[in-house]
């Protein structure tokens, strides 16, 4: 067991499939033993009038920062947001950014420009040519995300995966995203931004973390300088999984440390 497990991406009923309160999402985290977690509620960029983000930006923010006073001295509580699809609508992602006290901001991309959730589409239906399209244009919009200013960490960069691999069991050959994959990382470790290990695939049918081992050691190799571990959780009885599990792959690809952000400051902690 190592010292100070971190869960960084944590998502409470304030997120649209969330299930249980901040409250009850720290209880989870001090029972299992975390130093510390980051809530980051799912507020999404390209919907952000239509599916009214604003309030659930505002609620996720005051509910935070209740159980942030609540848990004070037992559990360190990181105000966050995971903002998806931050760079299709940069003056509602910009606002967000301004208004409110995050420690950390989680960028995420769950679609595309004007798409379904990757979680949506029957992939049966999809032949390999049109999977490798969607996967093309996916990685080209992960390299203009990874290029944005104000994001801290990028998450589950190979979220679509998630279903085309794991739950319709297609098989992907990574090597065709090789250049964009590297200009992404390149983007984060050039601006000293961090990649997420995502940990939640470990749960599902992919079985891997979201990146694999093999992009995180890649990052590592570019100059990437800092890790971050989610379990993107959304029970309680999910905190903290698989954070053990992605703390051995930061030091097997090199990694000496995972970053915890305070006020979008980044600041290592050694994994030991």
């Amino acid at each position: 067991m190592y010292k100070n497990i971190m869960d960084l991406h944590v998502h409470t009923d304030n997120s649209f499939d969330g299930n249980h309160s901040a409250m009850r999402m720290c209880e989870s985290a001090q029972d299992s033993g975390l130093r510390a977690i980051a809530f980051t509620d799912h507020v999404e960029a390209d919907f952000f009038r239509e599916h009214k983000y604003d309030r659930v930006a505002a609620q996720s923010y005051f509910d935070i920062s209740k159980a942030r006073s609540a848990f004070c001295g037992r559990l360190l509580v990181c105000q966050g947001i995971e903002l998806g699809q931050a760079t299709y609508d940069l003056e509602v992602s910009e606002e967000l950014y301004a208004k409110y006290k995050y420690d950390i901001l989680v960028a995420s991309l769950h679609n595309l420009r004007g798409g379904l959730d990757f979680s949506a589409p029957d992939y049966d239906e999809f032949d390999d040519d049109a999977i490798d399209a969607m996967l093309q244009e996916y990685f080209d919009e992960l390299i203009i995300l990874s290029g944005w200013d104000k994001l801290d960490t990028l998450a589950h960069m190979t979220y679509p995966l998630r279903y085309i691999c794991g739950k319709y069991g297609k098989k992907v050959d990574m090597s065709r995203y090789a250049e964009k994959i590297d200009a992404t990382l390149k983007n984060l470790a050039d601006n000293e931004k961090a990649l997420e290990i995502n940990t939640s695939g470990l749960r599902q049918k992919i079985g891997k973390t979201m990146p694999d081992e093999t992009i995180v050691k890649r990052f590592k190799e570019l100059g990437g300088k800092y890790i971050t571990i989610g379990s993107d959780s959304h029970y309680a009885e999910d905190i903290g999984k698989g954070i053990v599990e992605g703390m051995d792959i930061a030091l097997r690809c090199g990694f000496d440390s995972v970053a915890l952000f305070q006020r979008h400051e980044a600041i290592p902690i050694k994994i030991e």
